[in-house]
């Protein structure tokens, strides 16, 4: 997925273009934080998620290295999400009001911008229909068809990672695999899974 950068701005924008390094586990914002820039990720990975009343985090989706995120704050007061790195990162912090103004006189950064925001909401819709799925075995299949060529996926993400994001135990998803497995649905070896 193209998305919204730094090296799309003019000179002068890029001059108020931030970096910053993060470490694993260190949060770039907080949900509550007063929304000041827009933000792309050159290297590293990060999760944007929120914690309820009870402390439990809530994942909202990832972000790898290539990807703008946090469009949203454009739009409003406040971060509406926590962001942190879950491996070492370095982001670009795109000023707000300064972005704003680009967006306004350039179309096709606001079209580039769209776009993003247009792709995330298509995942997010992906993220809810997996989610929404009761049973884990029928979760995961759902997830490998739409993962995959039609015959086989490679699976890019840890497994802790993708049980995460389809809202289960990496034991479920083990679990379910392997349920999967033993109906004669799928054949694994390492992190090549093949319909059958």
């Amino acid at each position: 997925m193209n998305s919204f950068r730094p090296d799309q701005l003019s000179a002068d924008l890029q001059a108020l273009v931030e970096y910053r390094k993060l470490e694993s586990g260190q949060a770039l914002f907080y949900k509550g934080d007063l929304a000041q820039a827009t933000f792309w990720l050159e290297t590293g990975q990060l999760k944007l998620l929120h914690y309820t009343s009870d402390g439990q985090a809530v994942n909202h989706y990832r972000i790898r290295a290539g990807e703008s995120f946090a469009e949203v704050a454009l739009f409003i007061n406040f971060y509406d999400c926590t962001a942190i790195a879950e491996a070492p990162s370095r982001v670009a912090l795109l000023p707000k009001q300064p972005i704003l103004a680009a967006l306004r006189e350039r179309p096709d950064l606001a079209e580039e911008v769209m776009k993003q925001l247009a792709w995330r909401l298509h995942q997010a819709k992906i993220l809810l229909e997996l989610r929404s799925i009761r049973s884990a075995r029928n979760r995961v299949l759902h997830y490998l068809k739409l993962s995959s060529d039609q015959r086989s996926v490679q699976l890019e993400q840890p497994m802790r990672i993708i049980a995460e994001d389809l809202a289960l135990t990496p034991e479920a998803l083990s679990r379910a695999l392997t349920q999967l497995e033993e109906e004669g649905v799928i054949a694994r070896q390492r992190r090549m899974v093949q319909f059958l």
